[in-house]
């Protein structure tokens, strides 16, 4: 189990979690073309989450450059879920953030079509700042809220399992 950069080399796994129709309401996509563009900008940063040598999880992370120091969790995709991935992972996500990036705040929104994720990010020890009214459409008309979460350095660096390994 790691969480290392992604390469486009993995971008044909990425969308075939991306695009995955269980995935539809929670998750968007980019084309191939996209995601390696993206990987070519210093505004981005792919992580794949490798078990047995195969990527089994992707993050997607976005405004590394922004001076307010701000890291934006982009897209988060999964191959399987009730597995107990979403342990391993999200420790190592949100450290990744703190320990590589000057990032004083994470964030992050999350569709409210998607209550497991957010009591994933929860868990994690993420913030619910608020909620953004139906911004979503999806394809069959229906709109959906988003809330967004966020977690401070300081927040990041009072958690339990940090203090447990200081």
């Amino acid at each position: 189990m790691s969480l290392e950069p992604a390469t486009p080399q993995d971008i044909p796994a990425i969308r075939a979690i991306e695009t995955n129709p269980d995935y539809a309401l929670f998750i968007g996509n980019f084309s191939a073309e996209a995601h390696a563009a993206n990987m070519a900008s210093d505004d981005y940063r792919y992580l794949a989450w490798r078990e047995d040598g195969r990527l089994v999880a992707f993050a997607i992370l976005a405004k590394l450059t922004d001076p307010a120091d701000v890291v934006l969790l982009k897209r988060l995709g999964s191959s399987a879920t009730d597995t107990g991935l979403s342990r391993r992972l999200m420790p190592a996500l949100v450290d990744w953030v703190f320990l590589n990036t000057s990032a004083n705040r994470f964030e992050l929104d999350v569709s409210s079509a998607n209550p497991r994720a957010e009591r994933v990010y929860r868990r994690e020890g993420f913030v619910h700042e608020g909620t953004v009214r139906e911004v979503y459409k999806h394809w069959d008309g229906v709109y959906y809220s988003s809330h967004l979460f966020s977690m401070l350095r300081r927040e990041w660096e009072s958690l339990p399992r940090r203090r447990e390994h200081s």
